[in-house]
This record gives structure tokens, C-alpha cells and sequence, in this order.
């Protein structure tokens, strides 16, 4: 048993490949349901059932909401979002405001 061994460079690229290939999976699963959750509350927002039980502002709001909180993961490239192009209204965008709060 060696106490210091240099590793194989074919297992250091393989394990590197392997890497990326798994955190580009997992970032697309996040971004999967990231942007189902934000369209699904966008458009269940604009259901008659919504609209009857005054819920639809509000599902709006946080689909927003969520969805502009998760746009700087977006900016980084770590998330890819997709959603409804009605859903970027710069309107919509200016009622939001983030702030960020940064711990001492």
C-alpha cells in the first residue's frame, strides 16, 4: 500500500466529464420545474376558478415574484427559465422591487 499515489489523468478527465454531465442534468431538472411551477401558477391564475375565488392577483403575484427572485440564478447561467412570454410585461416587472440583504 502506497502512502502517496499520483492518479491516472484519463480517470481526472473522465471524472471531470462526468462532473459537468451531472450538473447539467441537475441543473435542467431544476429548471424543468422551477419554470412548470411558475407557468402552471401564471395560468392557473387565469382559470375561472381563480377569478371566482379572488385568487387570481395574487397567483399572479407570486408567480412573478418567484420567477424574478430566480432570475439572477438565470443571469449566472446556473438556471435556464422558461416562461410565458405575457408573464415579462416590463409593466408587471416595475411593481416588484428586490432588495438584497446582505448578513453583517
Amino acid at each position: 500500500m502506497a502512502l502517496f499515489s499520483i492518479p491516472d489523468p484519463v480517470s481526472i478527465l473522465e471524472a471531470a466529464a462526468t462532473a459537468k454531465i451531472e450538473r447539467e442534468t441537475i441543473n435542467s431538472l431544476v429548471s424543468a420545474s422551477y419554470s412548470a411551477q411558475i407557468t402552471f401558477l401564471w395560468r392557473a391564475a387565469q382559470s375561472k376558478l381563480a377569478r371566482v375565488l379572488g385568487l387570481s392577483a395574487a397567483m399572479q403575484d407570486a408567480a412573478e415574484a418567484e420567477y424574478l427572485s430566480l432570475r439572477e440564478l438565470q443571469e449566472r447561467q446556473f438556471l435556464t427559465l422558461t416562461v410565458p412570454n405575457d408573464m415579462l410585461d416590463p409593466n408587471l416587472e416595475a411593481r416588484f422591487e428586490t432588495v438584497l440583504v446582505k448578513k453583517h
